[in-house]
């Protein structure tokens, strides 16, 4: 489930001896450094001198500790370590907040790689974008049997099947209190890539490469969080996921007749975003939209504008490209989030495109947003729970 670009060479380079150390111990073969040039550029050229099973081990290993390298990815290693180093480790405790986050990782891989996997797949959900919203119809409790999930996998694999991609299929979960994720990985088209052969020339080398794909349900809105490139594979696994896990194959809505956003506080001149100031947020400016402008002969109109406009501003720029904000049809919009703080990392910027897209995911900053998006009337799902809770107060009378 590697989301990070996996660069070997860059991995053992920013590793501290004592990490490598502990690396080359749990690698479990000969990784001898020549005493040429730094010690990660050594263990990196022993990895390469392996034999290919035993180099193709290590890296697949490995590339959940490269995932978990990444800046967001801290807090979730910190809290692995509390749990790993609970009973007289409390010193590595302290000593780690010192560490890299690839230092912390990959001791922390090598003390518990089954906690270390369960850290990396919670991480691995949080961190999810671009994802296709799928409101279920009523509250439900999930079926997610060994049955279940073997079902599943021959049901994609049988679609891959009577497709270009190849029938080899692989499905792993994962669930927490929360939600229950699916993640199914499969075989894609054939493709040519280059490589060099035995004589040092580049010739083509065709593969198929592995694509994953992911449903996850959320248990508290009953709402099904669709990842997958083709609109044909996120449909299918939309209606395997009701039929198998649910036993309802109509249980999910249809999105196309109950968008999840409504874009009409934006048409209102007063409107101004309005926020809380525990939640640290500057600003928060609409810097694109994407209409259908009623008087013109196009399709589809995308205007950029700069952060910062009120909405009074950005009807005024619209207007300039032939855009009513009153009464045009608005596709999508994009909003930029600016929080308290320094640099880039202090900028979030979110795109909500109807039916039920967006490329918010799970992490403790994003989780702020949605709310705000109810608040201000933009995220138009709380509409479709309220009567859906209506209706079944008035059937239970």
């Amino acid at each position: 489930m590697a989301n990070r670009e996996w660069n070997p060479k860059s991995f053992f380079r920013h590793l501290t001896p004592d990490a490598l150390k502990i690396l080359q111990e749990w690698a479990d073969v000969d990784l001898t450094l020549d005493g040429d040039g730094p010690p990660g550029e050594q263990v990196y050229r022993a990895w390469k001198a392996l034999p290919e099973d035993d180099r193709e081990r290590i890296e697949s290993a490995l590339l959940p500790v490269n995932d978990m390298c990444a800046t967001h990815a801290r807090p979730y290693l910190e809290q692995l370590a509390l749990v790993v180093w609970t009973n007289g480790s409390a010193k590595l405790i302290d000593e780690s907040r010192a560490w890299s986050a690839q230092d912390l990782a990959v001791r922390l891989f090598v003390a518990d790689e089954k906690r270390f996997g369960e850290a990396h797949q919670t991480y691995a959900v949080d961190m999810m974008e671009h994802l296709k919203e799928f409101h279920g119809r009523y509250p439900v409790t999930l079926k997610p049997t060994p049955e279940a999930k073997a079902r599943m996998k021959l049901a994609m694999a049988s679609h891959f099947r009577d497709t270009a991609f190849g029938a080899r299929c692989q499905i792993e979960d994962f669930a927490n209190d929360e939600k229950f994720a699916l993640f199914v990985f499969h075989e894609d088209e054939v493709a040519p890539f280059d490589r060099f052969n035995d004589k040092g020339v580049v010739e083509p080398d065709w593969q198929r490469p592995v694509i994953r794909l992911a449903a996850v349900f959320q248990f508290e809105t009953s709402t099904l969080l669709v990842k997958a490139p083709r609109t044909t594979e996120r449909e299918k696994l939309r209606d395997l996921f009701a039929e198998i896990f649910v036993g309802d194959a109509d249980y999910f809505e249809d999105a196309t007749k109950s968008p999840k956003f409504c874009f009409d506080p934006l048409r209102d001149s007063d409107f101004d975003f309005p926020t809380r100031g525990a939640d640290k947020i500057d600003e928060v400016s609409l810097v694109r939209i994407v209409a259908k402008p009623e008087h013109r002969d196009v399709k589809r109109v995308t205007i950029e504008m700069k952060p910062g406009l009120s909405v009074e501003g950005v009807r005024m720029v619209l207007a300039e490209h032939g855009v009513d904000l009153a009464v045009d049809a608005i596709d999508g919009v994009r909003l930029q989030f600016r929080f308290e703080g320094k640099g880039r990392t202090k900028y979030r910027t979110v795109s909500l495109f109807n039916p039920n897209s967006s490329n918010l995911n799970d992490t403790e900053r994003d989780r702020v947003i949605p709310h705000y998006l109810k608040q201000w009337g933009i995220d138009a799902s709380w509409r479709r729970e309220a009567m859906g809770a209506a209706a079944v107060e008035a059937a239970a009378q």
